[in-house]
């Protein structure tokens, strides 16, 4: 059980520096998205891409570390956490210090990742749509002329508009 617990602490701490990277990545997403360059969001997202592929794979190796102390401890592979695996080394500070500093390390990163991946989004929400807002803008000029109510002859002195008040429409009541 202590070599799969040691196996554990050192997959998380060779995980955490690729987290830092990709948390560092996402937050130059931020001024690529603001200042609307694609260029440098598509070269962002590329690499945060390459790093997330990193991460499954090596996300793969910790569930195989985890599965194999799940069934040493007869739980399920599913359902154990960390967590549970710090509270059941209670009584063995050499493996659940570290455990425990690299779960709250990497809890935290994640939550740091989690709120700049939302800004992101927000970001990328407010964008399109003040890009379907212009497009729709745009659209409306294009149409306003044929939906307008008004005539060319409106402000001409012969009209009901201009002054005269003899109606020049072809509509005969009487028919």
């Amino acid at each position: 059980m202590a070599s799969l617990i040691e196996n554990l602490i050192i997959q998380l701490n060779e995980e955490y520096p690729v987290y830092e990277e990709l948390l560092k990545v996402s937050m130059e997403k931020t001024p690529a998205i603001i200042s609307n360059d694609l260029d440098r969001l598509k070269q962002v997202t590329d690499r945060e891409q390459y790093l997330v592929d990193k991460v499954t794979s090596m996300e793969s190796s910790r569930a195989r570390i985890m599965k194999d102390i799940a069934s040493v401890l007869n739980r399920d592979s599913n359902s154990l956490r960390l967590t549970d695996i710090v509270e059941f080394l209670e009584g063995q500070p050499e493996f659940r210090d570290p455990l425990a500093e690299i779960d709250e390390k990497l809890l935290k990163l994640a939550q740091k990742l989690k709120e700049v991946n939302m800004h992101n989004q927000n970001l990328i929400e407010e964008a399109l749509s003040m890009i379907e807002y212009n497009i729709n803008l745009l659209q409306n000029l294009n149409r306003a002329p044929e939906t307008a109510e008004y005539s060319r002859d409106m402000f001409r002195g012969g009209n009901a508009y201009g002054g005269e008040q003899t109606p020049t429409g072809r509509f005969d009541a009487k028919q």
